[in-house]
C-alpha cells in the first residue's frame, strides 16, 4: 500500500460488509465481538519499582527496528494489530455515508482557506501551493519583479509511490542568497530524516547522502557550508555538524553529552549568524558561528545554567536575547554586544510585564516584530529603532495570527495571516513603517459558505484553585442553549504549545451538522504566559486534567452541552490527557478521540534513556528514579488507573513507526479499558503500519481523519452503536 491508497483507506471505511440499516443491525445484536488478546501477566519496571502488566507483550523485543521496518514487527503483535483495526472498521463501517458527508463538507470548506502567503526575499516571492499530483503542498517562488513560477520541490510528487513521505515539521531552508534550496525527509515516519540540497538553478541534488540527520539544518551566509543536527542510534538529537558542500567533508561542531537537550539550529535573521542552541524545559545554551568565518571556533552566549532559559535574534548591530531570566515570568528582551555576550553584560531592551507573553520576535533592517499574548489572545508590536511601539490586534473574539520566518531582511511590509474558528486564513502585509495591517487581496467570493452564519465566543472556567481556563467556542448562529447540544471538546496541554483559535474545515462541518466545537485552554499550553505551563512540570500536571474538567462542567452549567453528550479529542500529550479524563471522569463523555496518545508513561519513563526522546522529558513529566515523582506519575497514568468502571466509548489511534509514541500505548490502553469495561460502549484502536507520529502526511489524509473522527463522535454522542459485547 503506498502513502495515497492509505489516504484513501482512511476515508474508505466501507458500510458494504452491512446490508442493512445501522439501526437494524444494533437491534438484532449482531455487532461483531472485539478482539480478545491474552492477558499475560508480567512483571516489568526499571529504578526499583515494578508492577504487573498484563499487555506488557505487546511492546516489540526491538522497538528500535520496528521503527526503522515497521515489517519486522513480531508476529503476535501484528496480530493483535490487523484484529483490533479489523474490528474498529467493522464498528465504524455503518456511518461511512455520514463520514462521506463530513468529508465532502470539510473538501468544500478547505478550497476557500487556500489564500497564498507570499514570503518576500532577495528579489523572489516564495510560497507554497498545491502540489500537481495531490493536494500536498509544493513550495515555489516566483521573481517580484515578474516572471515565470519556479518549483523548488513537490512533496506530493516526491511521496508518490512511497509508503510514507513527509517534511520535517520545520520546513524547508533555503540559503541567504537564495541560490540552494533544503529540506529534511522522513520515509518512515519514525524520524529518521534524509537531508537534502537542491541547486535552485540547475535542479541538481548538491547533498544527496546524509541519511541520518534528526532534521534540523541551516546554511552559512555564502552557501557553502550546511549545517546539520546528528542522531544517535536511539533517535536523540546529539551533535552539530558542518558540511562542505564542495568536497562533502562533515566535522563536528559540537558534541551534546546530555540528551535532556533538544538542538535548535538556524541562521539568525539578519544573515550575520548561524546559531545552534540546546534547550530543554529547565536550560538553554546558545552559540553563534559568525558569517565569513565558518571556520572559527563557535561563540558561548551564556552557559547552560538553572532556570536560564533563552533564545537569541540579531539586531541593531547587537544581539537581542528574549528571556525569563531573573523573574521575568513572561519574558523580557535583553541586549548584549557580539563580542562579550555572556549574561553580566545584558542590557534592558523592552522590560518584563506579567501578563504580556512575548512569544517570538522578529527582527528586520529598521524594526522589530513581537509575537505577544495578552490574554489568552495573541498581537503583533512593531518596535522601531527609536523604540517607539505600534500594536497590531483584531476585534474577533477569539483568533490567530501565524508571521512566517524566512522573510527578507530589508523587507518593509512582512507578510502574515490571521485566521479565525469561522473567517478563513487571510494574507496580510504589515507595513513597518506605520505600523498598518492590510490584507494583500481582496477577499474571493465563497459560494457555499457565509461566516456570518456562524458565532466565535470567549469564556472562561474556573478551576478547582480558581485559576480562569479560556474557552474558545464555534457554532451556529442563533443556536439555543437549551442544554441539550452535542459538543466537541479539543485539549492538549503540554510543553507550552499554545492552541490556536484557526478555521477548522472538520469543525465547521460538525457545526453544521447541530455541534458546537470547542478548545479548552487548559494549563499546560502558554496562552496565559510561562507560569501557565510552567505550572504543570514534574508534579503539576494534575491541574491539566482538572482543568479540562473544569471547562467540561462549566459548558454544562452554561447550557452548552449536556453530561454525556461531550466528546472529547486529544492528540499526542494531548492524548495523555484524553486517557486521564477517561479514567478520572467517564460519566462526563459520550467518547474519547485519544490520537497517538501518551497513556501509558510510566512504561515510557521506565525506558527513558533508550527512547528517542532520551531523558528530555524528564523536566517536563518527572524523573522516575526520584521515589516522590515516580509515584505522582503513577497516580495518574491512565493504563495503571484503568478500573472497572462504566466506560464511554474510545477510539484510540496509532502508528507503528512512531517514533514519539509509541503504538502499543494507545493499542494496550484500549485492550485493557475494554476487558474492564462495565458498559456497553464500543472500546477501539485503530493502529496504522504506516506513517509516524505526523501521520496522516497532507492535508487530503488529515481532513479523511478528521471525517472519520466526527462520523465516530457523531455515533457516540446519538448512541447509535446501542449496547456492544466486550467479551
Amino acid at each position: 500500500m503506498n502513502r495515497r491508497q492509505a489516504s484513501a483507506s482512511l476515508f474508505a471505511l466501507t458500510a458494504a460488509m452491512f446490508a442493512r440499516t445501522p439501526d437494524a443491525f444494533a437491534a438484532a445484536g449482531k455487532w461483531p465481538l472485539p478482539p480478545q488478546p491474552p492477558r499475560r501477566p508480567q512483571s516489568v519496571g526499571n529504578f526499583g519499582h515494578k508492577r504487573i502488566d498484563d499487555y506488557a507483550w505487546m511492546r516489540p523485543a526491538d522497538w528500535q527496528a520496528v521503527l526503522r521496518d515497521p515489517s519486522t514487527l513480531d508476529a503476535p503483535i501484528a496480530a493483535a494489530v490487523k484484529a483490533e483495526n479489523d474490528y474498529t472498521d467493522a464498528m465504524l463501517a455503518p456511518a461511512a455515508p455520514l463520514v462521506a458527508k463530513l468529508r465532502a463538507r470539510a473538501d468544500a470548506l478547505y478550497a476557500i482557506d487556500d489564500q497564498k502567503l507570499e514570503v518576500e526575499d532577495g528579489g523572489y516571492l516564495y510560497y507554497t501551493r498545491k502540489s500537481a499530483v495531490d493536494d500536498q503542498a509544493a513550495y515555489v517562488r516566483r521573481p517580484v519583479a515578474g516572471g515565470p513560477e519556479q518549483l523548488l520541490i513537490d512533496v506530493g510528487a516526491e511521496a508518490a509511490n512511497k509508503p510514507f513521505f513527509a517534511i520535517h515539521w520545520n520546513g524547508v531552508v533555503r540559503s541567504p542568497d537564495g541560490k540552494l534550496f533544503g529540506w529534511a525527509q522522513d520515509l518512515t515516519g519514525s524520524g529518521i530524516f534524509q537531508l537534502r540540497v537542491r541547486d535552485m538553478a540547475t535542479g541538481k541534488l548538491v547533498v544527496d547522502d546524509l541519511n541520518e540527520g534528526h532534521g534540523g539544518m541551516a546554511f552559512d551566509p555564502a552557501g557553502r557550508y550546511l549545517y546539520w543536527v546528528g542522531r544517535n542510534a536511539t533517535g536523540t538529537a546529539n551533535s552539530v555538524w558542518r558540511r562542505d558542500m564542495q568536497t562533502g567533508a562533515d566535522v563536528k561542531l559540537h558534541a551534546e553529552d546530555d540528551p535532556s537537550f533538544f538542538i535548535d539550529l538556524r541562521t539568525l535573521k539578519s544573515g550575520k549568524f548561524v546559531m545552534f542552541r540546546m534547550m530543554n524545559g529547565a536550560q538553554t545554551e546558545a552559540w553563534l558561528i559568525p558569517a565569513g568565518e565558518p571556520e572559527r571556533k563557535p561563540i558561548l552566549v551564556a552557559k547552560r545554567a538553572p532556570d536560564l532559559r533563552y533564545d537569541v535574534e540579531h539586531w541593531n548591530d547587537q544581539l537581542v536575547i528574549l528571556t525569563d531570566a531573573d523573574g521575568a515570568t513572561d519574558q523580557k528582551l535583553m541586549t548584549a554586544p557580539v563580542e562579550t555576550p555572556g549574561k553580566a553584560h545584558w542590557k534592558p531592551l523592552v522590560a518584563h510585564q506579567p501578563g504580556r507573553f512575548i512569544a517570538a520576535i522578529h527582527p528586520f533592517r529598521d524594526h522589530l516584530v513581537r509575537e505577544e499574548w495578552r490574554d489568552a489572545l495573541p498581537r503583533l508590536v512593531v518596535m522601531g529603532r527609536d523604540g517607539k511601539e505600534r500594536n497590531v490586534a483584531f476585534d474577533e473574539p477569539a483568533y490567530a495570527l501565524t508571521m512566517p520566518s524566512g522573510q527578507g531582511w530589508d523587507v518593509a511590509a512582512p507578510a502574515f495571516s490571521y485566521q479565525s474558528p469561522r473567517l478563513p486564513k487571510r494574507a496580510y502585509r504589515l507595513t513597518l513603517a506605520d505600523g498598518r495591517a492590510s490584507p494583500t487581496h481582496a477577499p474571493k467570493p465563497t459560494p457555499g459558505y457565509d461566516p456570518a452564519r456562524y458565532v466565535v465566543e470567549r469564556i472562561v472556567a474556573k478551576a478547582d484553585d480558581g485559576a480562569l481556563v479560556p474557552i474558545t467556542l464555534l457554532r451556529a448562529k442563533g443556536a439555543v442553549r437549551d442544554g441539550k447540544a452535542p459538543l466537541f471538546l479539543y485539549g492538549y496541554g503540554s510543553y507550552g504549545a499554545t492552541i490556536d483559535a484557526d478555521f477548522r474545515p472538520g469543525a465547521l462541518a460538525l457545526v453544521d451538522q447541530g455541534w458546537t466545537c470547542a478548545i479548552a485552554h487548559v494549563r499546560g499550553g502558554a496562552e496565559r504566559g510561562n507560569d501557565w505551563w510552567r505550572s504543570v512540570l514534574r508534579k503539576g500536571k494534575k491541574r491539566t486534567f482538572t482543568d479540562f474538567i473544569a471547562c467540561a462542567e462549566h459548558l454544562i452549567a452554561q447550557r452548552y452541552t449536556a453530561k454525556g453528550r461531550i466528546v472529547a479529542h486529544g492528540y499526542s500529550a494531548g492524548g495523555l490527557l484524553m486517557g486521564a479524563v477517561y479514567v478520572m471522569r467517564p460519566d462526563l463523555w459520550a467518547g474519547v478521540i485519544a490520537q497517538v496518545p501518551f497513556v501509558d508513561p510510566l512504561n515510557t519513563m521506565d525506558y527513558f534513556e533508550s527512547h528517542p526522546l532520551g531523558t528530555t522529558a524528564l523536566p517536563i513529566w518527572g524523573d522516575p528514579r526520584i521515589p516522590a515523582e515516580f509515584a505522582y506519575i503513577a497516580s495518574y497514568s491512565p493504563y495503571d488507573n484503568l478500573k472497572a468502571a462504566p466506560y464511554p466509548a474510545l477510539l484510540a489511534t496509532g502508528n507503528v513507526a512512531d517514533e514519539r509514541v509509541s503504538f502499543f500505548e494507545p493499542l494496550k490502553f484500549a485492550v485493557k479499558a475494554r476487558h474492564l469495561t462495565t458498559a456497553g460502549n464500543p472500546v477501539m484502536a485503530k493502529i496504522s503500519m504506516i506513517g509516524g507520529h505526523v501521520f496522516p502526511a497532507g492535508s487530503e489524509a488529515a481532513r479523511a481523519q478528521d471525517a472519520m473522527f466526527g462520523g465516530f463522535a457523531i455515533w457516540a454522542a446519538d448512541r447509535k452503536w446501542g449496547a456492544v459485547p466486550q467479551r
